[in-house]
């Protein structure tokens, strides 16, 4: 049974993430815990209410609409921010997912412009995020970007979002190393054939990429060559390559405008 947090604000842009989440587990037994946060505490009871009147009218047309048997709801309100109910949801429920929607071009365009997304990204440590580009069309994954450095040496439960995913339609998995003029040391070479050894169930291959002007636009190329790339994965390295494309200057990010959904995975080994 998956778990799976979907967060809602009543926005097309959260019931767009909220769709494609349904879509690519429409032939697993789930559990979806749809959570609104009324980040308001000087809020009247009366809005609290309405509120919780509208999560459970938004439950009921889901479910109805879904129609799948293998779906169950539930609903969380809680006068909180969004951050600290996801947080909380996920560790009280041991919640595998979380989906969420961002506004703008691009998943991760709409992250650097200090969305709710981008505060459960960089503090939610232990789940798997799933960040859905406004307006995204549902369509499932045929092949699957993993940008990685090597520079990290995978555990199985880090990778076990990106397997799944990719078992559910059987998608290709591209691992993409992003390289300047360096060599791969010998830690980064071990680091990388154990990764090939953790995906070797999949269609898994490796590649290199040349850097382009930025981390994010070497990523808008690669989507841009290859309309069967479906999802981009990154892992939330507390040091590495997530951390430094976060910090890359806006304008080079603003280049980025990637169309697909972006799989953040947890970093629980240092």
């Amino acid at each position: 049974m998956k778990k799976i947090v979907l967060p809602t604000d009543f926005s097309d842009n959260a019931q767009n993430a909220i769709e494609y989440a349904l879509h690519l587990f429409e032939r697993e037994e789930c559990i979806f815990y749809l959570v609104h946060a009324h980040d308001d505490v000087t809020s009247a009871p009366d809005n609290v209410v309405a509120s919780l009147k509208e999560l459970k009218k938004k439950a009921k047309r889901i479910k109805v609409k879904n129609d799948n048997p293998k779906h169950r709801f539930k609903t969380i309100l809680e006068t909180d921010s969004v951050l600290n109910l996801v947080n909380r949801t996920v560790i009280d429920n041991a919640v595998e997912y979380v989906f969420m929607g961002t506004k703008g071009a691009s998943a991760l365009r709409g992250i650097f412009m200090g969305t709710n997304t981008v505060e459960v990204i960089k503090h939610l440590a232990s789940c798997p995020i799933v960040v859905i580009p406004e307006n995204y069309d549902c369509h499932l994954p045929e092949e699957i970007v993993f940008s990685s450095d090597f520079k990290h040496a995978f555990i199985a439960p880090e990778l076990a979002a990106l397997i799944t995913i990719a078992k559910l339609r059987d998608s290709a998995v591209s691992v993409v190393h992003i390289h300047t003029k360096k060599e791969l040391g010998d830690d980064q070479k071990r680091n990388k054939e154990e990764l090939k050894n953790s995906l070797k169930e999949l269609r898994s291959t490796f590649r290199e990429v040349t850097m382009k002007t930025s981390i994010s636009s070497t990523l808008y190329h690669l989507e841009q060559e290859n309309e069967k790339i479906g999802m981009l994965v990154l892992l939330n390295t507390k040091h590495g390559f997530f951390k430094k494309l976060l910090r890359e200057p806006i304008m080079k990010i603003i280049a980025f405008q990637t169309n697909v959904p972006l799989l953040v995975l947890p970093q629980i080994a240092d």
